[in-house]
């Protein structure tokens, strides 16, 4: 499942993102033979607004989904490079249909 946590500062980078991931992932309670969870990508997306002013956004990928929950549920309103951050789910078709309005 993909998150993103949009608005992110100039300063932050993919790793600072996954650090921030990760605070949840490492407490993670999990079974033996069961899968832990992961990240599987991370990236981050400039989006240029109509005032000329460009916004970042970070984008997540986790497996299992429960795992991404647990980090939405977790995350939302932390403080990630000194922001309050909002941490919620990713639907990819949204920035599939921004690729073809461009």
């Amino acid at each position: 499942m993909n998150i993103i946590i949009p608005r992110i500062t100039e300063k932050t980078n993919r790793k600072d993102l996954r650090g921030f991931v990760n605070r949840v992932l490492e407490k993670w309670f999990r079974l033996p033979f069961s899968a832990h969870p992961r990240i599987t990508g991370c990236r981050i997306i400039s989006v240029a607004g109509n005032m000329g002013v460009t916004q970042r956004h970070g984008i997540i990928n986790v497996t299992p989904d429960d795992a991404a929950l647990r980090i939405i549920r977790k995350l939302n309103g932390g403080h990630l490079n000194g922001k309050r951050v909002g941490v919620k789910r990713y639907d990819l078709s949204i920035e599939k249909a921004l690729d073809r309005m461009s």
